[in-house]
């Protein structure tokens, strides 16, 4: 289905609207607890299936708290939300957040024999002070939640300031939406890849950019944290995947054959629609599946079994012909036998490798040996966050492939990308047969 907002929101969207429709004559509410944790960052290290696994570990503790009639409805991942029914006063959505604070923030949760420090972040609402209908309620325990990450609180109730103190929070969400629904603010800017050996540009990353209602750019990871907090990723999914074959089709009117790069994240390998969506992006626009490079970071693969959604997936991705990379190579747990196992085309040398490459003996040893291991299996190697002519000397007596970061550009609008391309290569436009 394609929708805006995310099957648990919509299924605890139902059940609020039902719930205030029973009690409307009892002279009780309904109240709603957004549950947002944050677990200790070394759980993102590890093999994906661990993250489904704390997500199911998650669900059983919260549920251990909750009374018979209480209901519970997993947003994504990170987020649940909790209603209940015939609440007499917000006292007991107090105690409720108090109880779920108590839970996790003062233990740990033991996830495959890990135990695994866990933060949530409770904001609640309560009908029909805090939204007398269901959306508005749940979107009120909603922003009372970000209200209290933001303040580093662990619960809040709702208050009608927060959306004052806080107005960004619903103007985000709502120009998210509008960009989606074909707004000119959300765009992909390309940072160029250079050849080093011809000193070509022969590919490019594409990197979200996106400037709100107020005019002003939000950084990246803030607009990627917004898109899975309001449970937008499919629907972001469906317009990275059109808007960069577009950007493909417009480098070949422009008689550039420039290949595309775009990021998928771990929850996107668990989304079967995935290479349907990118499928029909690369048909509409008539492309070859080859020009489209998808860059997954090594920290969200997973052991690839017999039976896994993420290898079916995988699987369907290389059937389709689009080109695999790994994102951020050597960093996290995963072992360099994933380059094989997995069947890319690129490996990408972490920024974090790279900046103290001059410096560093241990930075360069690393640097090599993913190099050489690399193209001992047919791999080749693209080295991030590139500033300077000596690291890229450096990289290129190493046998590096490609080079990425501001010595050359940083990333650009097609426009000024394009010419940048032509001032670099001295070349005029080609025509374009049709």
């Amino acid at each position: 289905m394609d929708s805006l907002i995310p099957n648990g929101f919509l299924s605890a969207l139902t059940e609020v609207s039902a719930r205030m429709a029973e009690i409307a004559t009892e002279g009780r509410g309904v109240g709603v607890i957004s549950l947002y944790a944050q677990p200790d960052a070394a759980l993102y290290r590890l093999p994906l299936e661990h993250l489904r696994r704390f997500e199911r570990a998650m669900e059983r503790q919260i549920r251990a708290q909750l009374r018979s009639r209480d209901r519970l409805f997993a947003v994504d991942g990170k987020e649940w939300l909790i209603v209940l029914p015939s609440v007499a006063s917000s006292a007991v959505l107090t105690l409720g957040m108090l109880r779920f604070e108590q839970t996790f923030n003062d233990g740990l949760l033991v996830v495959d024999g890990l135990d695994l420090p866990v933060r949530v972040v409770c904001g609640a609402a309560m009908s029909p002070d805090h939204g007398k209908d269901g959306f508005h309620l749940l979107q009120s325990a909603r922003i009372a939640g970000l209200v209290a990450g933001r303040a580093d609180g662990g619960s809040l109730l709702f208050e009608a300031s927060m959306e004052r103190s806080a107005p960004n929070v619903a103007l985000l969400e709502r120009d998210l939406r509008t960009a989606f629904s074909g707004g000119p603010e959300l765009e992909l800017w390309l940072q160029p890849k250079v050849h080093l050996a011809s000193t070509e540009c022969r590919s490019a990353e594409a990197l979200l950019r996106w400037r709100n209602s107020a005019g002003e750019f939000v950084p990246p990871p803030v607009v990627i944290g917004l898109i899975d907090r309001f449970g937008l990723r499919h629907r972001f999914n469906r317009w990275l995947f059109q808007q960069a074959a577009q950007v493909l089709h417009e480098l070949r009117m422009e008689g550039l054959e420039i290949d595309i790069s775009i990021n998928l994240s771990a929850t996107d390998l668990y989304d079967a629609e995935v290479p349907d969506l990118i499928g029909q992006a690369l048909s509409t626009w008539n492309l070859e599946a080859g020009r489209l490079c998808l860059e997954i970071t090594e920290t969200s693969m997973m052991d690839e079994r017999s039976g896994s959604s993420v290898s079916e997936v995988l699987q369907r991705l290389r059937q389709l012909g689009v080109a695999l990379s790994i994102d951020d190579f050597g960093t996290g747990f995963s072992g360099m036998s994933r380059l094989k196992r997995l069947a890319v085309q690129e490996a990408k040398i972490d920024r974090s490798f790279v900046i103290d490459l001059l410096a560093s003996a241990r930075d360069r040893e690393i640097a090599a040996a993913i190099i050489d291991l690399s193209h001992r299996l047919g791999i080749e190697v693209t080295a991030e966050g590139v500033e300077d002519g000596r690291t890229a000397e450096l990289l290129a007596g190493m046998g590096c492939d490609y080079i990425q970061g501001f010595l050359h550009a940083p990333a650009l609008p097609l426009t000024d990308f394009v010419a940048w391309v032509r001032a670099r290569e001295c070349i005029g436009r080609q025509p374009v047969q049709t």
